[in-house]
């Protein structure tokens, strides 16, 4: 139970959207549909389609902040559109022409619907090795939670805390990297991680 004082440090939404039981679920309120899907092999993947007419979308806002993925390799293919994504640093927009798209394990990265795309923004997204392989890694259960809470917050009018996405992606061995964090050298930043998530657990309910 969340006390009245944790509420007071950390104002959270009311109420939690679930998501666990949905074929596909929204993001950003209406700016993106995210579909799980399998491989002939079981595998899943991730269908993300960000619609370019939106307020987020056309913001370049519709993706995730600067991240790591600590135990697993990323792949983007895209169907439609235009994939912008900063890798290390460096900018690309990427087409279906470029076939697959490797993100290493390690690599600060984030994507968005990049401007030059005139079209809806369609793409897959899995990461190797997948949930049937090793726990505690990103998979959708993640997806799921991490959408569920920033949709209740658009709809609340509350501004997602940093701490509870860190501690949504400490569960999933991936490392946000927030300006006041991303100067850190990864084995810094894994720590700094550490603590944070124990204080948004344990002290922040």
């Amino acid at each position: 139970m969340v006390s009245a004082f944790q509420r007071w440090l950390s104002p959270r939404p009311p109420q939690r959207t679930r998501n666990n039981d949905k074929s596909s679920w929204s993001h950003l309120g209406e700016a993106a549909i995210y579909e799980p899907l399998s491989k002939p092999d079981g595998l899943w993947y991730i269908r993300e389609t960000h619609y370019i007419e939106n307020f987020f979308v056309k913001a370049g806002l519709s993706g995730p902040p600067l991240h790591i993925h600590r135990l697993q390799d990323e792949f983007f293919k895209v169907e439609q559109g235009v994939l912008g994504v900063v890798k290390n640093g460096v900018e690309y927009a990427v087409t279906k022409d470029d076939g697959v798209f490797p993100i290493p394990r390690g690599t600060r990265h984030r994507f968005w619907a990049h401007k030059t795309g005139t079209e809806d923004l369609v793409f897959s997204i899995w990461l190797d090795p997948c949930t049937s392989q090793k726990e505690h890694i990103l998979d959708a259960n993640f997806l799921r939670n991490l959408s569920g809470y920033i949709n209740d917050c658009l709809k609340a009018g509350l501004k997602p805390s940093v701490l509870q996405i860190i501690l949504f992606t400490e569960n999933a061995s991936s490392l946000l990297c927030p300006p006041f964090l991303n100067w850190m050298p990864t084995p810094m930043l894994f720590w700094a991680h550490r603590g944070i998530a124990w204080y948004a657990e344990s002290i922040l309910g």
